[in-house]
């Protein structure tokens, strides 16, 4: 049986996700991928992940929304939302929904580090 943590990684963004996968397989994580809010509702309905990591705007629906319903499901699932805004607002829906808020870029070392942190159970810094 495998030690992997697996990973949720939501973006609508074909070429983000592909980058988010591929970085945090290589840092040795099983990464489950989607494109679409309502195909990562499906796979939290199904299985639990060790930690969410959701882009804030997911076309109709949005990170925080999907941070609630995986935290409904999964009491205590760690949730990272990324987004490409810095918006205090958004900052504090994110929080409020339980989850760690980063902005992009993020260099893959903090990213890296803030899933370590956030699997640990621990606070995610920028």
């Amino acid at each position: 049986m495998s030690d992997l943590k697996r990973i949720l990684v939501v973006d609508d963004d074909r070429q983000v996700l592909r980058y988010l996968t591929e970085l945090l397989q290589e840092a040795g994580y099983d990464t489950v991928s989607c494109e679409r809010f309502l195909d990562a509702k499906g796979m939290l309905a199904t299985s639990r992940p060790d930690l969410l990591l959701t882009d804030l705007r997911l076309g109709a629906y949005n990170g925080p929304q999907l941070a609630i319903l995986a935290r409904e499901r999964h009491p205590g699932l760690p949730v990272i939302v990324l987004t490409g805004y810095e918006d205090p607002t958004l900052r504090d829906e994110a929080t409020r929904a339980g989850a760690s808020f980063l902005v992009k870029p993020v260099p893959r070392a903090i990213l890296i580090e803030a899933v370590q942190k956030a699997l640990a159970g621990g606070p995610v810094a920028e």
